[in-house]
């Protein structure tokens, strides 16, 4: 069984996770801390947090320097994410719908909008 550390790289508020995604695969353990050991709040989709062994908290937050781990207990496709905050009072009104076998690591709001700079045509595009 494969396991996956992620750290959450606290950046101005924000919290960056070390990687976009993570495979989904049936007895694999995921685990998530800080890289400054500073407290922070994992908001689960629906989906992540019934294939997640033990169930999450919802919210579920890490302790200052604290670090969770989590078992996969399925690997059925379903919209995976998890967002990072620093408090429980910021919680994401909706997940992305997109269904795969990753759980995808969402930093800042799922919901963001593209700026302008996001929307610039490239020559020959």
């Amino acid at each position: 069984m494969a396991h996956t550390d992620i750290t959450l790289i606290h950046n101005g508020g924000n919290f960056v996770p070390s990687a976009a995604r993570v495979q989904i695969v049936s007895g694999d353990t995921v685990s998530f801390a800080t890289s400054d050991g500073t407290p922070v709040v994992l908001f689960f989709s629906p989906d992540a947090a019934a294939i997640l062994t033990p169930a999450p908290a919802k919210p579920f937050p890490i302790a200052p320097k604290g670090k969770a781990v989590f078992a996969f207990s399925s690997s059925s496709p379903g919209a995976h994410s998890v967002l990072f905050r620093r408090d429980s009072n910021s919680a994401p009104s909706s997940f992305p719908s997109e269904t795969s076998l990753e759980l995808l690591l969402e930093a800042g709001s799922m919901l963001a909008k593209p700026s302008a700079q996001d929307n610039i045509m490239r020559p020959g595009s």
